[in-house]
């Protein structure tokens, strides 16, 4: 075993793909998502009507945390421009003798725009301008009973606002898309490093013993030298997991109510895992070129397929395909299931069975070679 230690300690970059680069591409993500929270994103306004309520509504939605009025348009037009330029994200029309027309009892109709390309950001536009448009006409209703009925402040908030909704999030209470996304896309990155590192590690070693291609080196090994192999990576792979999820539940905090015997060993099954799966894709290829190639087209998109930002109930017949044959797929919902829910071995252990079923390849591969 100590060849293969010192074969990975002097390929610089060998160390690089399995361990630095994932290292600085997990930290490069967490920084883009740090900020936890979407605050103060640019919209627009065009208000056709100038009046006191009108001003009254824009300072309104100026006021939430989620928004920011980045100017008052003169026409849908120049609105609309901005928005395709990407100076601002939406846009909200308030049409002309608005504050006429809400005098008179005639439930005149703010327009609101934004871009749904960005599914998040568009969400957060949409929950910001229901929300402040629910409030705004609380306060109309309560303006409007106060100045036409003999009341109480008090009995015509009630009056307005008369049924009164509590909802309260059971996980992720901040609302923390920060927890919420990094803690899907580090695994992801995990995957694809040893995948990624297992196929040049082997060709490191074919190299290194002269051997023409990786088949030919792959069948001159034994049993026990192969298992050796596998070690070093196994524990190189681990030691990523290891800094990787210590980075996110031990220094940044997110929720973890598994036991860590038990998320270890979900680890475990995971880097097993993936360490099959580079193999078993070098070996089939038989050239490095064809095998990065394979394993980049394989892993890149993992995020998008783990189950995370998309529910699997509602993907199509491919997508749902390409979701079981990742590893971090069943990992993360592995993850999910015990860092959250604080899933039992036993309850998480479909999960478990689901990661090592990736190894089967693998081990009918090394029941070929010599004893």
């Amino acid at each position: 075993m100590k060849e293969f230690w010192r074969s990975y300690y002097s390929n610089p970059w060998l160390i690089s793909v399995t361990f630095g680069l994932p290292l600085i591409l997990s930290l490069l993500i967490w920084w883009v998502f740090s900020a936890s929270v979407v605050r103060e994103l640019p919209i627009d306004v065009v208000d056709l009507d100038q009046s006191s309520l009108s001003r009254m509504i824009i300072r309104d939605y100026d006021a939430t945390p989620t928004l920011k009025i980045r100017s008052v348009q003169p026409n849908n037009q120049m609105a609309n421009q901005a928005l395709k330029k990407g100076d601002n994200y939406g846009y909200v029309i308030i049409p002309p003798h608005f504050e006429r027309d809400v005098l008179l009892g005639r439930s005149p109709q703010v327009s609101g725009f934004y871009n749904a390309q960005f599914i998040l950001i568009a969400k957060q536009i949409n929950s910001a301008l229901m929300q402040t448009d629910m409030t705004i006409q609380a306060k109309l209703a309560t303006v409007k009973t106060l100045t036409t009925k003999d009341t109480t402040w008090a009995q015509a908030i009630n009056s307005a606002v008369p049924i009164k909704v509590q909802v309260t999030p059971l996980f992720n209470l901040g609302s923390n898309y920060n927890q919420f996304l990094v803690s899907a896309i580090l695994p992801a990155i995990w995957q694809m490093a040893i995948i990624v590192g297992m196929i040049w590690a082997m060709k490191n070693e074919m190299v290194r013993s002269g051997s023409h291609d990786i088949q030919a080196w792959f069948t001159s090994q034994t049993t026990t030298k192969m298992i050796q192999f596998m070690s070093v990576y196994f524990w190189v792979g681990m030691g990523l997991g290891v800094v990787l999820f210590y980075f996110l539940y031990g220094i940044l905090n997110f929720p973890f109510d598994s036991q860590l015997s038990t998320f270890l060993l979900s680890m475990s099954a995971m880097t097993a895992a993936c360490i099959s799966l580079g193999i078993v894709i070098s070996y089939a290829t038989n050239d490095i070129v064809k095998a990065m190639s394979i394993s980049g087209a394989y892993t890149a998109p993992s995020f998008a397929f783990l189950g995370v930002t998309f529910p699997v109930s509602d993907m199509n017949s491919l997508a749902t395909f390409w979701h079981s044959i990742l590893p971090a797929s069943h990992f993360v919902r592995s993850q999910i299931e015990q860092t959250n829910y604080g899933y039992s071995l036993g309850q998480t252990a479909p999960n478990l069975a689901a990661l090592m079923l990736f190894t089967l390849p693998l081990l009918l591969l090394i029941a070929r070679l010599r004893k």
